[in-house]
């Protein structure tokens, strides 16, 4: 008994020459009816272009909160609270308040706690020589100091050492638009001249040791932007008291996945402290998710567009290739009494369809990735938060939406060619 193969290599071949055949008539077609076409491409590649500029964007912005999730996630800001309620006004002078020492009192007491940022941060202006700038001056120790290496880096002069937060130094490191600002004021040729001068903050004179900026120039944070940093030891010495308010803790917790309940923990243990007077606020990173959840339906917002682009592009190449078999019936039917079969023609106005198809979607790619020539300037407009990235799985996306537009909107026409009577076709005038 002879066996019948579903697929035999005979049938590849007979399937790699429609493909061939179909690829080949698509250029012919385009070629022959330039107008035509050229609006059928032109659809898919509208289409296909916001879709990539809006994958480039989102790819982006998951490309900073990626980066940024490991500092986020798991911390939680206390603050004093400016408004208590009626009933807590009474109780309120019980309790000392937020105060620096809150900070060891939690890595103490709280097993959730695994670090807690040791720093004290007072607004006010600062003065070098006639001039004077608003600024956050930030005392903290050496190992919190460390903690923002990930967003800023040197440009000029040194860091503050182990030397200077040991001892108290009157050192200060100031951030590049202070530094320029001060510079541009008193006809510096660089900010390095800067270096050894002093400012004064709070009746308090201190020395420039160096100047940061930040690792990517698009991000810009004003809390580093208006900046300076000054040991600890010597903000509690000279300004602060050793025990001041600190302006906020932020508390990094062991556990990220379980921050809510570990944030409640640690605000009873806080408001325990506090004399029974929860007379502070805190958040967790939790608008972290609700950002993802935003930059989500922006997404399926963008996408929606742009596939209602495709669509446009897809019924462009739908009526081409309506109109095509129109014009090509008697090519059909002489395919057919060739000994052609109904699969083998489905197969070659099929590729036609993704031949027209993958033209626009190509050109639409390469118009998309516009916003990567102008990465800069889009990072720096939004502070950092987008730094357009065209990821590979984004690509493979693309790809895949590009076939099934060819392939969808093609399949009727096909359906209809390859079931044409050979017998009509050749009789067709």
């Amino acid at each position: 008994m002879k066996k019948v193969y579903l697929f035999s290599p005979q049938l590849f071949i007979s399937l790699m020459q429609s493909v061939f055949v179909g690829s080949r008539a698509a250029m012919i077609e385009m070629s022959t009816n330039k107008l035509r076409s050229i609006l059928s491409i032109l659809g898919v590649m509208l289409g296909v272009t916001s879709l990539v500029v809006m994958l480039t964007l989102i790819g982006g912005i998951d490309t900073y909160l990626n980066e940024r999730m490991v500092n986020w996630i798991g911390n939680v800001w206390f603050w004093e609270s400016r408004d208590l309620p009626e009933e807590q006004q009474i109780t309120a002078s019980r309790s000392p308040g937020m105060r620096f020492s809150d900070c060891q009192y939690l890595l103490d007491n709280s097993e959730d706690v695994r670090y807690v940022h040791m720093e004290i941060y007072r607004w006010g202006h600062i003065h070098h020589r006639a001039t004077s700038e608003n600024v956050m001056v930030r005392g903290l120790d050496q190992s919190t100091m460390e903690l923002q290496f990930d967003q800023i880096q040197l440009r000029e002069g040194r860091w503050l050492t182990g030397e200077d937060h040991r001892d108290g130094s009157k050192n200060g490191v100031l951030s590049w638009e202070i530094a320029e600002n001060f510079s541009r004021e008193h006809n510096y040729s660089n900010v390095s001249e800067l270096l050894g001068e002093t400012f004064t903050f709070r009746s308090n004179r201190f020395t420039v040791v160096g100047v940061f900026e930040p690792i990517h120039t698009g991000h810009r944070p004003w809390n580093l932007r208006r900046g300076a940093f000054i040991p600890l030891r010597t903000m509690q010495r000279y300004i602060t008291g050793f025990d001041p308010d600190p302006g906020r803790l932020q508390v990094n917790m062991n556990d990220p996945t379980n921050i809510a309940h570990q944030a409640e923990d640690v605000a009873i243990l806080l408001k325990g402290r506090h004399r029974g007077v929860q007379d502070f606020e805190y958040r967790t990173a939790d608008w972290v998710e609700n950002v993802q959840t935003m930059l989500g339906n922006i997404s399926i917002l963008m996408s929606v567009i742009s596939v209602m682009a495709l669509l446009t592009g897809g019924l462009s190449i739908m009526n081409v290739m309506l109109s095509s078999i129109s014009e090509r019936i008697r090519e059909i039917g002489v395919r057919k009494a060739l000994g052609a079969g109904n699969l083998q023609i489905f197969i070659q106005f099929i590729a036609e369809t993704t031949t027209l198809s993958f033209a626009g979607g190509a050109i639409g790619v390469v118009f998309g990735t516009v916003p990567l020539f102008f990465k800069e300037a889009i990072m720096e407009s939004t502070q950092g938060a987008i730094e357009p990235t065209l990821l590979p799985l984004h690509l493979f996306y693309t790809f895949i939406i590009i076939t099934l537009v060819g392939v969808i909107f093609g399949l009727y026409p096909a359906l209809k060619a390859s079931r044409m009577d050979p017998v009509d076709a050749l009789r067709y005038e």
